[in-house]
């Protein structure tokens, strides 16, 4: 215990000699120069479209609409000179109760514009009579249905006359006379979340339907100011939440690189601590200052907390969170232990980086849209933000795999954190090849747990191949993860026995590969299976769902996975471990058959 925490206090006096109390002090002055020229420039009203368009106008009682829309710049002349100015330059020629738009797409631009303009201005304009039943007669209510999971396979799931149906019967309003003014329209409806759906009775209520914030739901509104609801508000959560983790594990890896380069790192390894306490104490420091930043994040977002509710919902929101700061910060652990040079480091972590931000951004574009949205961690602080309640299940479903994953890659980054790894030239793939070894050398491991420990890393890869695929049509999509799938899952089952053989470990006899086949095939069915209990039940209606846990209650595909273990073991007996990827291809392309013979009829 103690060794770990001195670990931790060396880790962030280290941390804060690098920077000295100039640097700092530049640092907090640009900071705060940044801030006020932000802040002078929100409120200027300054923006790059400025007088972009340019128009004539031949009646001098158009221009205070004009001048409503930074966006123009006008001339006011006669008749006969709009039609001069329109024909040598002008977008747009008013004359009289006509417009002029010269033949270019940047007029067409300006055209749309200034149909927008003229009716802000007309709505502005009867708004300022404060008679809202009159000036306003029809209102909207919006009301957020779920929309149908059309990926469905032929003969799962719902059909489309079913769900035809329930579309008819919940998603379609009726119109009732408005109580609220005297020729008024209501469409009713209940909305889901937002805020109150009572029609304004004044001007400031009005104002503050149409002033909502960035993070609110519309949920009310006249028909000139209805917008669809786009996921761009998704990708600004994902973009808050996750960029001050990439920007603090840049710092974590870098620290443990540089202890690597500069042979510092030794005098930890000589002092009488454990390998595991020295990981924890540089790791805890990093992860700390990275949750109390996320805090800050949703604090800023939700508030500060009144109640226990309240409260509650900012720890869910950190709950979700804290599994991607641990898989961010255990690749860059990996990441900076594998490289031989800080070139090395970049590409791997900017590699690593891209794919689990993608991991996390393309799912939660379809929050609210599509079950697929579930994978991301980020769907659920959209959901929690947003006032819906988030499953036990659907939490195990988004967050188990990170959590696995990341306790993995620490434990096999742990295993070779000595100085056989840390300070020599191996390659990368040696050092992969280390952590199989160390773990297959204790009394009690084996192919049979290898196999366990590796399914979270399928499932993640599966589910990315979700996010990659879930645009392509059915069946080229089903057919692509198939074989992908197939691939990643022979080639974590077969890597425990080429690394027993490549090391000589066990000798590769007849008897072994059999022996060794059956431990890693059954090892990979056991944890197969249990993890898709666990966690597919959102998505294990759909197709990609019955790819991922196709034969659950059966025996057969126990049986798959031992004979496709196999093939890669007998291949590796006969030709030897230099052979290992042509008996992962075959391998794969066994299960892949097998797979295509089951999903036959729905594929074809």
């Amino acid at each position: 215990m103690s060794g770990w925490f001195t670990i931790a206090k060396w880790e962030i006096l280290r941390s804060k000699l690098k920077f000295d109390i100039r640097s700092m002090i530049i640092l907090t002055l640009s900071l705060i120069m940044v801030i006020v020229a932000s802040y002078a420039a929100s409120h200027t009203g300054m923006s790059m479209n400025q007088k972009i368009y340019l128009a004539t106008i031949s009646q001098p009682q158009i221009s205070p609409i004009i001048d409503t829309d930074q966006r123009f710049d006008y001339v006011l002349v006669d008749m006969f000179g709009a039609s001069h100015y329109h024909e040598y330059g002008a977008d747009l020629a008013i004359i009289g109760n006509n417009v002029y738009i010269r033949d270019t797409r940047k007029a067409a631009a300006a055209g749309d514009a200034l149909e927008r303009t003229f009716k802000t201005y007309r709505e502005v304009s009867l708004s300022s009579y404060n008679d809202i039943n009159n000036s306003h007669p029809v209102w909207v209510t919006v009301r957020d249905l779920e929309r149908p999971q059309d990926f469905h396979l032929p003969g799962f799931g719902e059909t489309a006359e079913g769900i035809s149906r329930e579309i008819r019967e919940t998603e379609i309003p009726e119109g009732i006379p408005g109580t609220n003014g005297q020729n008024g329209y209501v469409i009713s409806g209940t909305a889901r979340t937002g805020s109150s759906t009572i029609n304004p009775q004044e001007i400031a209520a009005l104002d503050a339907i149409e002033g909502k914030t960035f993070f609110e739901r519309q949920t009310i509104a006249t028909p000139s100011n209805f917008s669809a609801p786009i996921p761009f508000t998704a990708i600004l959560y994902a973009f808050l939440f996750i960029f001050p983790i990439y920007f603090i594990s840049q710092f974590y890896s870098t620290s443990l690189m540089d202890e690597r380069t500069n042979r510092r790192g030794e005098l930890i390894l000589a002092a009488p601590l454990k390998g595991r306490d020295v990981v924890i104490g540089k790791t805890v420091p990093y992860i700390a200052i990275t949750m109390a930043m996320q805090a800050a994040i949703t604090l800023y977002i939700l508030g500060i907390p009144s109640t226990l509710e309240e409260a509650g919902k900012i720890l869910l929101v950190l709950a979700a969170i804290l599994p991607v700061v641990l898989l961010f910060f255990a690749l860059s652990f990996y990441s900076a232990i594998l490289s031989r040079s800080f070139k090395e480091l970049t590409f791997a972590s900017v590699f690593l980086s891209v794919i689990i931000s993608g991991y996390l951004f393309f799912p939660a574009m379809f929050t609210n849209i599509h079950a697929i949205s579930s994978i991301s961690p980020i769907t659920l602080i959209v959901r929690l933000i947003e006032g819906e309640t988030v499953l036990a299940n659907t939490y195990l479903f988004s967050t188990l795999p990170f959590y696995l994953v990341a306790i993995s890659v620490y434990a096999f980054g742990t295993f070779i954190f000595r100085e056989e790894d840390l300070f020599t030239q191996k390659p990368m793939t040696g050092k992969i090849v280390d952590c199989f070894e160390l773990f297959l050398s204790y009394p009690y491991a084996s192919v049979f747990l290898l196999s366990i420990i590796f399914i979270p890393f399928v499932y993640m890869t599966q589910l990315m191949l979700i996010v990659m695929l879930f645009n392509l049509p059915v069946p080229y999509s089903i057919i692509t993860m198939i074989l992908l799938s197939a691939m990643a899952e022979e080639l974590v089952k077969s890597v425990g026995i080429y690394t027993l053989f490549q090391r000589k470990i066990a000798n590769i006899t007849f008897r072994n590969a059999i022996k060794y086949s059956i431990l890693s095939g059954a090892g990979f069915f056991v944890g197969e299976k249990a993890v898709a209990l666990l966690t597919l039940a959102p998505i294990a209606s759909s197709a990609f769902g019955l790819v991922m846990t196709m034969g659950t209650l059966l025996l057969i595909p126990l049986f798959l996975h031992i004979t496709t273990v196999l093939i890669s073991s007998m291949i590796m007996y006969w030709k030897g471990t230099r052979h290992y990827l042509m008996a992962v291809v075959l391998a794969t392309l066994f299960h892949s058959i097998y797979n295509f013979i089951i999903l036959r009829e729905l594929l074809f």
